[in-house]
């Protein structure tokens, strides 16, 4: 494509640069439009001589012709495209999941000429109660982009699994829990991370279906918590006080029991003492104590992940780090 400043008799079949305004300041072109034959006398009439424009060559593609191919071979399950306009389209779903972005291929195609692909955050909730309809957004920003520069997006948008993808939540989930405090404490301890931790399940298709209540005392977090893993998806274990060291009561239980612990920490506030334990088949979240309120935490971070089956490891959580330090307005809305 070049930009060519012609007389207004010879703009015929060429694209508008710049809004036309008339002399009350009014837009009668819009920037973008093919110059047809009965725009020649409305240029004329705003008292333009010449007018500058984008001539396109041989091998351009039209900006809303590649931002529609690019986004048909993006389009992966669950996901839909708005039509294009002005160069741009938007990815849309209207499934509820997680979801999952190839940043490296996103990078790649934001490295070409005049492409911009924007996502929302890497493993975003999607679902009831969320503002889930667009996905991301796609815009060519010149009025045309070359075609081989457009045949390397398309290769990387067709390759699977996609640029982006959604995870669908499996309904149906099943949730232990399990409560160390003292045992006057346990009712308390139960009631305060009980109905949070229902709430934060529901939209992900999980729920609760057992729950047991021990002391701090190391045989009794192994054997019950072996017995409650063997019976769930997740395990989730909540204390009187949350777990502070990787040989903290907890931890060493659930060693015996047969875990292997991944991680004690999470470079995430609130949420910083998080800790990640592997039964073969089960995954065990060590809740910190702010999840006891439905305000954003780490919990949100890393709870749909494993619901979905990841095994988080310790760097996973220490990605987490960069944007982890989550102000008063990201934790703002609640998840109910």
């Amino acid at each position: 494509m070049r930009l060519e400043n012609r007389a207004v008799s010879d703009v015929q079949g060429t694209i508008l640069m710049h809004n036309v305004a008339d002399a009350q300041g009014k837009r009668t072109l819009k920037k973008g439009i093919r110059l047809e034959r009965e725009h020649l006398a409305q240029l004329a009439e705003s008292g333009r001589s010449t007018v500058e424009v984008a001539v396109l060559e041989a091998d351009d593609v039209h900006e809303d012709d590649a931002v529609l191919a690019l986004a048909e071979a993006m389009q992966t399950e669950g996901l839909f495209h708005s039509r294009p306009a002005g160069g741009r389209v938007n990815l849309r779903t209207t499934l509820d999941g997680l979801l999952e972005v190839d940043a490296e291929r996103l990078i790649a195609v934001n490295m070409l000429p005049g492409f911009a692909l924007a996502t929302r955050r890497q493993h975003t909730v999607l679902g009831p109660g969320q503002d889930t309809d667009n996905v991301a957004t796609l815009k060519i920003v010149p009025y045309a982009v070359g075609r081989s520069d457009l045949d390397r997006a398309l290769e990387w948008a067709n390759a699977r699994p996609g640029i982006i993808e959604v995870r669908s939540f499996q309904q149906g989930r099943r949730v232990a829990m399990l409560f160390v405090a003292e045992e006057s404490a346990q009712e308390r301890t139960r009631n305060q991370y009980l109905p949070p931790t229902q709430a934060r399940l529901a939209p992900l298709g999980a729920s609760v279906v057992a729950i047991e209540a021990v002391g701090q005392d190391e045989a009794a977090i192994a054997g019950t918590a072996a017995k409650l893993a063997s019976e769930a998806d997740l395990l989730i274990i909540a204390g009187q006080t949350s777990v502070i060291h990787e040989d903290d009561t907890t931890l060493r239980a659930l060693r015996q029991a047969g875990a292997e612990t991944t991680l004690s920490g999470a470079p995430v506030e609130p949420g910083n003492l998080l800790a990640l334990a592997y039964f073969p088949d089960t995954p065990v979240m060590c809740a910190p104590g702010c999840a006891k309120g439905l305000k954003r935490n780490v919990v949100d971070l890393v709870l749909p992940r494993l619901l979905l089956g990841d095994r988080l490891q310790r760097r996973d959580i220490a990605a987490l780090g960069l944007g982890g330090f989550l102000t008063a307005a990201e934790r703002a809305g609640d998840i109910t």
